[in-house]
């Protein structure tokens, strides 16, 4: 039993408690130049998006982690998740507890089954428009049913889930891991997208179609927007110079050419030669 034990359980510590802790240690891991990505939860809900519920009540539906989840709410409210990054198959995490230095989280997701893979990619690019819809979670009811379906779905089962946490906890899922569990929902609220990293799925391969046909549209928006421009460019150009863009002089310049006036100081001045040479020119033979 550690000192300041009571009962065999740590004593109470307020949130506002935790608060303060957690503040104090981002200070101090700041001060050594470490950057941090902390969790902040905004609102009355730890949760906001399809993608990030979703994520939180996969954990909860599991009888492993139904009743040890929970513990980890207060702490991410708290601000208690300094820093969460999401890699390939793996949630790497600082959690701020009871003593100064945090406890580092290191949680193992494994891959999608390719066989379950290959056949939400077919659901999905049947029933999918854009990849704003895939992210936004705005896609129809039917395709959330297989997403979330226990087993043949996106979200990992306890059995897909690797536990660690510094602290001496005994339980796999200390409050600490269930932190930054619940970090990791709130982190999906803000890039979706993570998830397929998360569980090594190449989201453009997933909705690879409609991938392609919004990359065409938009390379032919670009292509017309350019050709706009470039034409509006040349009749500038021939506006200011009087000129066809192929190289012919316009009517309007030509016009415009006879009405310019002539200023008979800049021409060069007569000899008496050319004088003598102009009237003998003009001299009617007889």
């Amino acid at each position: 039993m550690g000192w300041g034990y009571w009962g065999g359980f740590p004593p109470y510590v307020s949130k506002a408690e935790k608060m303060r802790r957690a503040e104090k240690s981002k200070a101090a891991l700041a001060k050594k130049g470490i950057k941090l990505e902390p969790v902040q939860v905004r609102g009355r809900e730890i949760s906001r998006t399809w993608w990030g519920k979703a994520w939180s009540e996969n954990l909860e539906r599991y009888a492993d982690y139904d009743n040890r989840v929970p513990r980890g709410r207060t702490y991410v409210r708290s601000g208690a998740v300094l820093d969460l990054k999401i890699a390939p198959n793996t949630i790497t995490a600082m959690v701020s507890g009871s003593r100064s230095k945090p406890y580092e989280i290191k949680i193992g997701i494994s891959s999608l089954d390719k066989k379950v893979e290959r056949a939400l990619m077919e659901k999905s690019r049947a029933s999918l428009d854009s990849m704003q819809a895939l992210l936004s979670g705005e896609f129809p009811s039917d395709l959330k049913d297989r997403f979330f379906k226990q087993g043949t779905g996106l979200f990992p089962s306890p059995k897909e889930i690797k536990l660690h946490c510094s602290c001496p906890d005994w339980a796999d899922m200390c409050k600490h891991v269930a932190a930054a569990l619940y970090g990791t929902a709130v982190r999906l609220d803000e890039k979706p997208e993570l998830f397929f990293v998360l569980r090594g799925i190449k989201i453009d391969d997933f909705v690879g179609k409609m991938v392609k046909r919004e990359q065409s549209k938009m390379l032919t928006r670009a292509k017309a927007k350019t050709a706009r421009t470039i034409n509006a460019k040349d009749d500038e150009l021939s506006e200011l110079f009087g000129i066809e863009m192929d190289g012919t002089m316009t009517r309007k310049a030509k016009i415009k050419m006879k009405k310019l006036p002539i200023d008979k100081k800049s021409l060069p001045k007569k000899t008496k030669k050319s004088k003598t040479k102009s009237r003998n020119k003009n001299r009617v033979r007889t």
